[in-house]
């Protein structure tokens, strides 16, 4: 309790530092959706379902105690007044298909326990991969306000060279064209960075601040080598939540199929009832009890049992083919997202060298145009490729990213916990 206390006084505390400085890091951004996105809450509230159904389970083993009574008047009859009243105690001695029963109870409980767990982490991703299309379309705009900065300037030195008719008309136009084309994709860029705050802050549900923080660490510990896929699959295969509540369903779907075969046994219970009888103003009362064994056993229920036995054998037998199958897709998925990340990983290396190479290119052609080494059309292409090289540059970094995220995500851990240190 005293950990679940500071948790909650780290998240209110965490949150009220976002808004103090208006600025969010991705750990603020996991701790709101965690406490306020309605999916976390399903979840609890889920387990909350299961942990009931297992004292609902755990009734067939305990004592009912029922109390009745009524009050009769006789407007001729004498006596006038007459008042019964019974209680009756019925405890259950056996009851073999309630043992079962509660198993697939305790059953379901812990694989609802382990999909919350699983639930959650994944809400987690998601606010990750949300939070990295935020940053992602900042670096974007960023690069389509550089590009706009730098038509804008060529526009003006263009002009003014055409008036000292060092460059002809064509090239002012050429820039103009360059200038608008600018315009139009920072526009394009700040409505695609719009969209990606509000589907930020819907899945926090609250209003993402401005300002995020780069998760650096995360950054860098995409850019490292991963482990070899065997190691990953046997550590997602010993650490995935679903695979847990797909086990312990499993497990239940058993239990749930052992039941029919049970009812073949009798049932017993013990009932005590005692009883009252007043006739006021008549011949006083009367107190009267009893103690029974009741039994009962159904020998032939037409066919009920086996026909619910068979239903629910195939219905485990799905169960356990639903496992083997997502212990398949898990393999499938950690190697698949392994191969992604250096793929990834590569394909940054490449972006990284292209935008070197797009800026150095920018930047001597636009010596040279001034120098009237250049033509206008030649500038325009060099701005306009490293224009392309510095998203191209921001995709990639954060594809990595994305895929280091996809990697975690399937070998079981969260988005933030246990990274590698470069």
């Amino acid at each position: 309790m005293g950990r679940v206390v500071l948790s909650i006084t780290a998240v209110l505390l965490g949150t009220g530092l976002a808004r103090a400085d208006d600025s969010l890091t991705l750990e603020q951004a996991i701790q709101l959706a965690l406490t306020r996105n309605e999916r976390a809450a399903i979840s609890d509230l889920q387990t909350v379902e299961a942990d009931a159904a297992v004292d609902r389970a755990r009734v067939a083993f305990l004592p009912v105690l029922n109390a009745s009574g009524n009050d009769t008047i006789h407007p001729i009859d004498t006596p006038k007044n007459t008042a019964n009243g019974a209680l009756q105690l019925s405890q259950p001695l056996i009851v073999a298909t309630a043992f079962p029963l509660l198993a697939q109870a305790k059953h379901n409980l812990a694989a609802q326990h382990a999909q919350s767990i699983e639930d959650k982490r994944q809400l987690t991703f998601d606010v990750a991969k949300a939070y990295f299309a935020v940053l992602l379309a900042q670096e974007v705009v960023a690069a389509a306000q550089k590009k706009l900065d730098t038509a804008t300037a060529d526009v003006n030195d263009t002009e003014a060279q055409s008036k000292a008719q060092l460059v002809s008309s064509n090239d002012v136009t050429r820039a103009k064209i360059s200038l608008s084309t600018s315009v139009r994709e920072l526009s394009q860029d700040r409505s695609q960075l719009d969209t990606a705050f509000i589907e930020l802050g819907y899945i926090i549900n609250a209003p993402a601040p401005k300002v995020l923080a780069p998760p650096t660490a995360l950054l860098e510990a995409g850019k490292q080598e991963p482990p070899a896929p065997t190691a990953l699959v046997d550590q997602s295969l010993a650490g995935r939540p679903d695979l847990v509540a797909r086990k312990e369903s499993a497990l239940a779907s058993h239990d749930f199929a052992k039941e029919p075969r049970y009812r073949y046994l009798p049932t017993l219970a013990l009932v005590g009832q005692l009883t009252a009888n007043s006739e006021a103003g008549g011949g006083g009362h009367t107190v009267d009890g009893s103690i029974a064994f009741a039994a009962q056993w159904s020998i032939y229920d037409g066919g009920a049992r086996s026909a619910d036995a068979r239903s629910r054998d195939a219905a485990a037998a799905i169960a356990d083919l639903n496992t083997r199958a997502l212990i398949r897709a898990i393999d499938a998925d950690v190697r698949t997202a392994a191969t992604q990340l250096a793929a990834s990983q590569q394909a940054l290396a490449a972006a990284q060298d292209a935008v070197v190479a797009g800026r150095k290119s920018a930047d001597e052609t636009a010596i040279l145009y001034h120098q009237g080494l250049a033509k206008a059309i030649e500038l325009v292409d060099a701005n306009e490729q490293r224009f392309q090289a510095e998203v191209s540059f921001a995709e990639a970094e954060y594809a990595v990213a994305n895929a280091y995220l996809s990697l975690r995500q399937a070998i079981g851990q969260g988005p933030l916990e246990e990274i590698r240190k470069p």
